[in-house]
């Protein structure tokens, strides 16, 4: 990790962080809001280079990143036309259109999703559950009995992290550990504070928050266990759309990662979105504003050098692409994979079956 972006770093890691990429805004610019993950996280710093090529390359037009709450929040502020940007996957559409996890209180989720629109999509990266190396956690089957940070509440990361706590040992969160219940900035500074155990968080390797904390302390990530990806939360999770398989190379973190061999791991696609409302013609210029000036992003942080490419912009895409991307996309002569959409018809057939097992099940008791 290099001096200069550790400083970006601990520039950026404030809890509740709002990110104005120009120093003035003039009182005629029209503003923009883009919710978003906290400092040292794989969205926050696209989030970053998003908002700077806008405020940069498209006069008239400024964009500030807000790092606070969780991802799923920020879709439903698009949506209520209360944020104009956020991270969008095509799990957590899959979850709007069925209505279920931090979804499960809504009421029309399908037609909701086509008010959030695709812009491009990335590798978010993947999951780093961080343990200091004196605590003696070695495995995920030893934090029975810890505090752990799952993600916030509400998101999506939190879900799926329980699924997988839940492949690889059978814990559960609430009964067999204390789920620590905040958000993805305040937790990064509780865990340098060692206020809880276990830190789980979703970046591509090397994180900037993990390469700084293995500044000046020893630390160890918690590998998967293979052997359990026959269990039923695994194939539930790793069926979701958009998951990969991968290992981190404990290399990337220095010395003071304790590993000695690649750490098995897994990770997913996100992607960027936008109110379906907003001027397609604005769109387009700042699509064109950011990819077209990709090598600024990839100036800010090694991660966005392979986080950020034309091959896998359009490979994990989700609902309706907007129309400003998709003229951009085509001028550039991109070819779009397919979009993960779902039907009215797929909605009604996943209710049916879960009614079907709810009355199962109850017919057992």
């Amino acid at each position: 990790m290099t001096i200069k972006l550790s400083k970006f770093v601990i520039a950026a890691s404030a809890a509740a962080f709002t990110f104005a990429a120009t120093a003035s805004v003039e009182a005629a610019d029209k503003r923009y809001t883009l919710g978003s993950l906290a400092a040292g996280t794989t969205p926050f710093l696209v989030n970053t280079a998003w908002a700077k090529a806008v405020n940069k390359y498209v006069p008239g037009h400024k964009i500030q990143v807000s790092a606070v709450g969780a991802a799923t929040k920020h879709q439903v502020l698009v949506i209520k036309r209360r944020m104009d940007f956020a991270m969008g996957a095509q799990v957590a559409y899959r979850l709007m259109a069925y209505e279920i996890g931090p979804f499960k209180k809504l009421k029309g989720g399908l037609a909701m999703t086509k008010k959030f629109q695709s812009l491009f999509s990335y590798p978010i990266g993947v999951y780093h559950a961080v343990v200091y190396a004196k605590s003696g956690i070695k495995s995920y089957s030893d934090i029975k009995g810890k505090k752990v940070f799952l993600g916030p509440p509400a998101g999506v990361a939190t879900r799926n992290v329980k699924m997988i706590i839940d492949a690889m040992t059978g814990l559960k969160a609430g009964k067999d550990f204390t789920q620590v219940k905040m958000g993805w900035g305040p937790a990064a500074q509780a865990f340098q504070d060692r206020k809880f155990d276990v830190w789980i968080i979703p970046s591509a390797a090397p994180s900037p928050a993990i390469s700084q904390l293995t500044l000046t302390n020893k630390v160890r990530l918690l590998p998967l266990d293979k052997s359990n990806f026959g269990h039923k939360s695994w194939k539930k999770y790793y069926s979701q759309p958009a998951r990969f398989l991968a290992t981190i190379d404990p290399k990337v973190y220095g010395k003071n990662l304790v590993n000695t061999e690649p750490v098995l791991t897994t990770g997913a696609y996100v992607g960027m979105g936008v109110r379906s409302d907003m001027d397609a013609d604005l769109v387009y210029k700042m699509m064109k504003a950011f990819w077209d000036n990709i090598g600024e992003a990839h100036a800010l942080s090694v991660q966005l050098k392979k986080t950020l490419t034309f091959k896998l912009a359009t490979l994990a895409l989700s609902g309706d692409v907007h129309p400003g991307a998709l003229r951009y996309w085509k001028e550039k002569g991109v070819k779009i994979t397919p979009p993960y959409k779902l039907t009215q018809a797929d909605v009604d057939k996943f209710k049916a079956k879960a009614a079907a097992r709810k009355a199962k099940a109850k017919m057992k008791k």
